[in-house]
């Protein structure tokens, strides 16, 4: 969301937690993690925002099981933000009523269809028609950057539509998946970005010096622009909703790789609330 006023809201994801949570086709938590489970790391974490994402689908619930993620949310004073994958516009709406519920400003989603990657003119589509019932709910579809198209296709799209409740969610580590620069792609997209996804990686070079490896890390501790990324969100008068997002190692043992992500998220919700607070009070 882009709040009213000068400041940048910090939240967490389901992507903050993704082994706990579970990844597609890999070894799960003895106890995944659950919708209100992440609700609890919030509270714990002093975090006033959650956003769930396509890994913890909230089209699986039940609605009594949403009645208690809304109750959850009301008691403990959270906010919550609505995602998912896909772009078939029955799901669309159906993810809209879910949006309305919870209260969520927005419905974040990637570039999928049917499991496969939508191509442009159908991803165009879907969102000129399911925008009108957007507007009359006073939500926006934010969709966020993946490899699947370049930046300047992104852009374009935004600028095609041209409609207010249709804004990009940005996400730099995301980008390099077709070897854009991060600096590029904010200067790029910043004036659209109603969601920003933190998610910091280190990029090494192999032992044998023929390629790289990406790696997550903690916020803070890699090697995406932090600083000029706020410079030019603040520069477009825009003030979204900043949410963590990690990609931790798989460790030996599923035990030591759930301990691991969570230290990982501590730190990370630690260094970013310090970081927000600083920049925040400048403004």
């Amino acid at each position: 969301m882009i709040t009213e006023k000068n400041s940048f809201t910090l939240g967490i994801s389901s992507w903050t937690y993704p082994w706990a949570v579970g990844l597609y086709g890999e070894e799960r938590a003895e106890r995944k993690l659950g919708a209100v489970g992440l609700m609890k790391k919030a509270v714990a974490l002093g975090v006033t925002l959650v956003q769930f994402a396509d890994n913890l689908p909230l089209e699986n619930l039940s609605d009594d099981e949403l009645a208690e993620l809304k109750g959850f949310a009301v008691d403990f004073g959270l906010s919550i933000e609505v995602g998912t994958k896909g772009i078939d516009p029955p799901h669309l709406l159906n993810m809209l009523r879910i949006a309305r519920y919870l209260e969520s400003p927005l419905l974040r989603i990637l570039p999928a269809i049917f499991g496969r990657k939508a191509e442009m003119a159908e991803l165009e589509e879907s969102i000129r028609a399911v925008l009108p019932e957007f507007e009359r709910s006073e939500i926006t579809i934010v969709l966020e950057n993946t490899e699947a198209f370049t930046a300047e296709e992104y852009s374009a799209l935004v600028n095609r539509v041209d409609n207010s409740r249709f804004r990009l969610c940005v996400d730099l580590a995301n980008a390099i998946g077709r070897l854009e620069g991060p600096h590029y792609v904010i200067d790029l997209l910043a004036p659209y970005c109603a969601n920003y996804h933190f998610k910091d990686v280190k990029v090494t070079r192999s032992k044998t010096l023929m390629g790289f490896s990406v790696e997550g890390t903690v916020s803070g501790q890699g090697s995406i622009p932090l600083d000029y990324s706020v410079a030019q969100l603040k520069k477009s008068n825009l003030w979204p909703s900043v949410i963590i997002e990690l990609w931790p190692p798989r460790m030996d043992t599923m035990s030591e790789t759930i301990h691991n992500e969570n230290n990982m998220a501590t730190a990370s919700v630690m260094f970013m609330r310090d970081y927000l607070k600083k920049v925040n009070s400048i403004t």
